[in-house]
Formats: C-alpha cells, structure tokens, sequence
C-alpha cells in the first residue's frame, strides 16, 4: 500500500514538472483565453489554479491510455478546456440558485397562500354557485377541465361518454355561467 502511494505521488511530481517545464502553462492560459477570461474577472487566480489541476489530471489519463508523445499537448487542451467549463458551470448554477435574504425580511411571510388568494376566493364562489344550478355530470366537466386541466378527449374517457357529449356539457356551463351573471 505505501508503495502504491509513492508511486502516485511521484506520478503526480511528474505530471506537476511537465506542467512548469518549458511553455506547457500556456496551454492553461490559452484555454482561458478562449472561453474570454481575463484577469479582470474576480475569480481569475481560482480559474487558472482549477485550469492546472485539470492539466495535471489529463496529463495523467494521457500516459495512462498510452497516447502518442504529439498528442498529449492536444488531449490536455481540450481536457482543459472542458473541466474550466464544467467549473464555471457549476460557478453560476451556484451563483444564480443562492439569494441571501436581508434582515429585516421574513422570508416565510413572502409565501403565498393558495386558499386565499383573490382568485381563488372567486373561483370557490363561482363554483358553489354553479353547484346549484348545474347537473352532477356538469360539475364532474368543471372539475376535470379547470382543476385537472384535461383535454376534451381525456374528459370523455374519464366520464366514459362521446367528445360531442363533452362539447354540449361545456356549452351548458357555459350557458349557466351566463345567467348568474
């Protein structure tokens, strides 16, 4: 076992020593230049620092899969490349789902209450008041259509009747609805 650890660690003091030999940092500084990231962005040390580890990593898959010595420079490229982007990714996902509250607010008194919205207050009368005037497979039509949202056909597989039958049932509502007001 401590064997295996030496010999990953000095895996890894290779990979590290190809990445400062000669100009193989410009491959990280090359990827940042094409995806746009300058040093005025405030996580451009963050960027670079994740665009070496990426270097690193696909240096080592390189020798691992055995590619060719010209290869390697192209492989760790888009290697690269593509870590930096899975990174700024994850960045904005993050970025974008965190909102921080302020003090004062509660944020639970911002919630809304379905059962007493104004429209829903409105939707509950007009429906009690239809229930008195409509026949049981109307309200079974209201039901389906405007708390379930179904289409006409599914309405008539659910009431087990025709799609013109479902037709003269919204017509009737309609009707009704006309009247009470």
């Amino acid at each position: 076992m401590e064997n295996t650890k030496q010999v990953q660690r000095q895996r890894y003091t290779e990979a590290f020593d190809f990445l400062l030999d000669g100009d193989h940092e410009l491959v990280v500084y090359g990827v940042l230049k094409k995806l746009h990231i300058t040093k005025t962005n405030p996580y451009y040390d963050d960027i670079v620092q994740e665009g070496r580890i990426a270097f690193i990593n696909k240096y080592l898959q390189a020798l691992n899969a055995g590619k060719p010595e010209k290869e390697i420079l192209p492989f760790i490229y888009q290697g690269v490349k593509w870590a930096l982007l899975d990174y700024l990714r994850k960045q904005l996902t993050t970025v974008e789902h965190v909102q921080v509250p302020e003090d004062n607010v509660d944020p639970l008194a911002e919630l809304i209450d379905p059962l007493h919205t104004v429209e829903n207050i409105d939707t509950g009368v007009l429906i009690r008041r239809l229930g008195t005037v409509c026949t049981k497979q109307q309200m079974q039509y209201m039901i389906l259509a405007f708390e379930w949202g179904l289409t006409i056909t599914e309405i008539a597989n659910q009431l087990n009747v025709t799609r013109p039958t479902v037709y003269q049932l919204r017509k009737a509502v309609i009707k009704k609805i006309g009247k009470l007001f």
